[in-house]
């Protein structure tokens, strides 16, 4: 079961932290997403066994706006030792913005990188002129539920 929330962008979203090694998502980041997103769900609530052709085929549904419009400039990517390590991917769907995906490979968790790449895209989105961001949860994915109550998300009355 999954649960839609919403973020209102009326205020200003807390500062992220700054991170040199964070950039926005570039073109040949395709590859790289793909083995990151296999990374951070496999064993999780969100695991459906999917292997790296599954992985590479979602990130592609997500680059050629199969979920809306990629808004490349809102997401997200932070490297660490050479590599992805988290990831907060927007969308446009039905005209407003929608983080589609935010992920962190398991070596890297409760470290504040999905929190961070979160508030940036929040404050780009922001910048823009976005008066809100929505998102969809898996229920019983507590981290994910916490980190999102913490960053003012609540169910989403639409």
């Amino acid at each position: 079961m999954r649960t839609r929330l919403a973020c209102s962008l009326d205020r200003e979203p807390p500062v992220a932290p700054t991170d040199p090694l964070a950039r926005v998502i570039g073109p040949r980041d395709g590859p790289a997403l793909a083995e990151l997103m296999l990374a951070a769900y496999r064993g999780t609530i969100d695991d459906a066994g999917e292997g790296p052709a599954e992985a590479m085929a979602e990130v592609e549904r997500f680059l050629s706006g199969a979920y809306g419009p990629a808004n490349l400039t809102a997401s997200d990517v932070t490297e660490r030792q050479g590599r992805l390590v988290s990831a907060t991917l927007v969308t446009m769907m039905e005209g407003l913005p929608l983080i589609a995906f935010s992920m962190t490979a398991p070596e890297w968790k409760r470290r504040g990188l999905a929190r961070a790449g979160l508030l940036r895209a929040m404050h780009r989105l922001r910048d823009c002129g976005h008066p809100s961001v929505r998102l969809v949860v898996t229920r019983g994915n507590t981290p994910a539920e916490a980190l999102y109550a913490q960053l003012g998300f609540a169910p989403d009355p639409v």
